[in-house]
């Protein structure tokens, strides 16, 4: 079986792809290391509330773009 990238052919798509990209971007290397301090914040760690952060943000993102179409 051959594997391919498609890119996204619509308008919808290039935004859903960034959107998503963005998101990772978020949650890894160059943005770690700066919260990774000792700081509570609502009785966690900050990073713990990023991680959070990250999942209502990943969830509201796939919501919006569910609702735009881009699936489609």
């Amino acid at each position: 079986m051959k594997a391919t990238f498609r890119t996204p052919k619509t308008y919808k798509g290039w935004i859903g792809l960034f959107s998503i990209l963005i998101i990772v971007l978020l949650g890894s290397w160059p943005v770690i290391p700066l919260l990774n301090h000792e700081t509570i914040l609502f009785g966690m760690p900050i990073l713990m509330v990023w991680s959070v952060i990250l999942i209502f943000l990943t969830t509201g993102t796939l919501m919006a773009l569910n609702k735009m179409g881009v699936n489609e």
